[in-house]
């Protein structure tokens, strides 16, 4: 089984890294475009909300009958003759995506955008606990999940002239994703559920003069390449490096500074991963950026975190009382994590993105053969390819490798300091943390557009873990803690407003 999944592995990553394993249709349009939602600091290519410029197969003559019956103009599988797609037409000739509100001037700098996500996962294995194992946001197995009703608004700030300027914003979450979105000490006492509730994710000031972006407040971290907002990726899954090796929020002050057209440096001031206040976390923590375009086709970008964070040994208990525990339960050791992304743009019509992640915590977990405080790590690789077949059908396709040594970071993230009602993976079952192993996936699916304004996604995903089932009942991650591996189908719906 290792050597299967490596080679897997494998296939996939050279697929995004060789240009010549790819052909696809070339067109003048710009195919990858970049979500209303652009505040995350690295912005996925995957996020393709719908609206712009046709791509692929619908542009010019391929909407009519010769081609989509012939393939005479080189419309069918990819760019030759043989199997045709359906062509369907450009999604400016369905009209305007509507919105519930935008500003009376075109130039306005104030912006307001929502979406409500519905999603559906068929499990056949059919889990007794209905958790689909430590896949995420969409975690209950063959159960309908209303996953969000999404909305922000605010003011965005000009940074590129000499005077200086203001902007705002705040986004709002409803639905079963609020559950890992939240932070210690902001959504703490809010009385949500175990499986639905509300969460802010962002809420900062901004400021913008001369190249430089500083926002006060709470916002997403830049780490990585997946963002919060479900819409804004091209997924509706989760990749392990995201949910379980990465912050999703900070509160604090970050500045980034445009050095020149292809670099740009930033660093920010925190209280740690997903904490607000003292909650959650006593300590101060901090970030550096880096991203730098290296032509018009490549991009790198690099993140790292560092600071104190909770352990799971007890090392350097703090007296403070948190929502998991009384004084001296929670100790606190230092953690540092750091990201590169780097995206390459193969065609008009394709694009690649290859994501290395490392992180490391000295006195993280106890070692359960001596007793003692041990340092745990987590890294792991993971690519992308993507592909505009149709202005209205893209396809994905996802291989990742995530391994959890010390068995520190998969299976105990819920409850939280920040959703500490939320219930997850295991809960109520003692020890049910803890895969000190190599966890795999495998995905590919496509994402359509009915209307400007409705789109669905389908994947199939396959999941396997190897390793230690390190933990006091020697549960495995899959199937009500019974198998190594999962195959799992997953649906969602998504109306933008």
């Amino acid at each position: 089984m290792r050597q299967i999944s490596r080679s897997l592995w494998l296939a996939a990553l050279c697929a995004v890294l060789c240009p010549a394993a790819v052909r696809a249709q070339a067109t003048n349009a710009t195919a990858y475009y970049q979500a209303e939602d652009d505040t995350s600091g690295v912005v996925p290519a995957s996020a393709m909300m719908g609206g712009g410029p046709c791509q692929g197969c619908a542009c010019g003559s391929c909407c009519d009958n010769s081609c989509c019956n012939g393939c005479g103009d080189g419309c069918g599988l990819f760019g030759g003759c043989g199997i045709c797609w359906p062509c369907g037409c450009k999604l400016a000739d369905m009209g305007e995506a509507c919105k519930l509100w935008k500003p009376c001037c075109e130039d306005s700098q104030w912006a307001g955008a929502g979406w409500l996500a519905q999603g559906y996962v068929w499990n056949p294995y059919r889990p007794a606990d209905r958790f689909n194992g430590p896949m995420t946001w969409n975690d209950r197995a063959n159960e309908y999940q209303m996953n969000e009703l999404f909305y922000y608004f605010g003011r965005a700030a000009k940074t590129d002239q000499c005077c200086l300027d203001w902007g705002a914003r705040v986004d709002a979450l409803y639905g079963t994703s609020y559950r890992w979105n939240t932070s210690a000490g902001f959504e703490t006492h809010w009385g949500n559920g175990s499986f639905y509730g509300l969460c802010v994710p962002q809420l900062y000031g901004q400021l913008g003069y001369n190249g430089w972006d500083v926002k006060v407040g709470r916002w997403y971290s830049p780490v990585g390449y997946y963002v919060i907002g479900t819409a804004n990726n091209f997924f509706a899954t989760l990749p392990y490096t995201f949910q379980y090796g990465e912050p999703f929020t900070h509160t604090g002050m970050i500045a980034t500074k445009k050095v020149n057209d292809k670099l740009t440096l930033g660093g920010a001031v925190t209280h740690g991963w997903d904490d607000t206040d003292n909650t959650g976390n006593p300590h101060m923590g901090g970030l550096a950026t880096a991203s730098y375009a290296i032509d018009e086709q490549r991009s790198l970008a690099y993140v790292g975190v560092f600071g104190n964070e909770p352990n799971l040994s007890g090392v350097n208990a703090w007296s403070h009382p948190t929502p998991l525990g009384g004084p001296g339960t929670q100790g606190y050791t230092a953690r540092y994590l750091q990201t590169l992304v780097y995206s390459r743009k193969f065609s008009d019509d394709v694009m690649g993105v290859l994501q290395s992640d490392f992180g490391t915590q000295h006195d993280a977990v106890i070692d359960p053969a001596s007793g003692n405080p041990r340092t745990a790590k987590w890294y792991g690789l993971n690519s992308y390819l993507y592909w505009n077949m149709t202005c209205r059908c893209q396809w994905g396709m996802n291989a990742e490798w995530f391994r959890d040594q010390g068995g520190f970071r998969v299976g105990q993230v819920l409850p939280s300091f920040g959703s500490p009602n939320a219930r997850g993976l295991g809960t109520g079952q003692n020890g049910r943390f803890g895969y000190d192993g190599s966890f795999y996936r495998f995905m590919f699916g496509p994402k359509y557009f009915f209307t400007p304004n409705i789109y669905g996604r389908a994947a199939l995903a396959a999941d396997w873990y190897d390793g230690k089932a390190n933990n006091p009942n020697g549960l495995r991650p899959f199937d009500d803690g019974t198998k190594n591996y999962q195959q799992a189908v997953v649906f969602d719906l998504i109306g933008t407003f």
